[in-house]
């Protein structure tokens, strides 16, 4: 495993104890977040803030985890299956009535010096939404 999936990992498993102060040791200060909603967020903070957030609405933890990286080490990909609880309603998401669910899911990770500078959420939102909307 490279350096930069030994992170992932633990970052993996850090996101599913909502460790972020172990989060944080990881993240570039000016690291961005793309999050499956399509919103960009900049920095160590703000991206805490959303990701606590999504949580809030969506408690997911992620399983099934392969980690794959490029030649020279400066992206992770982890493709996961999100196990999940709809909480709380967020806007653009059908109406939260508790729906469980598990869906395949990707991070994409990549590296600066070390630290994570930018990080990617990806999944099907069109099949997402309609899990959530039974």
């Amino acid at each position: 495993m490279t350096d930069a999936q030994t992170v992932v990992s633990r970052f993996i498993e850090a996101l599913n104890r909502r460790d972020f102060d172990t989060i944080a040791a990881f993240l570039d200060e000016d690291v961005a977040l793309d999050s499956l909603t399509g919103q960009r967020t900049i920095g160590a903070e703000p991206l805490r803030i959303a990701v606590a957030n999504y949580l809030r609405h969506f408690d997911e933890t992620f399983s099934d985890i392969v980690l794959m990286h490029d030649a020279f080490g400066q992206r992770v990909a982890a493709d996961v299956t999100a196990h999940g609880t709809y909480r709380e309603t967020m806007t653009g998401f059908p109406e939260a009535r508790q729906q469980s669910y598990a869906i395949p899911s990707v991070f994409i990770f990549e590296f600066e010096d070390g630290a994570v500078s930018r990080l990617s959420h990806y999944r099907n939102t069109r099949v997402f939404e309609e899990m959530l909307a039974r």
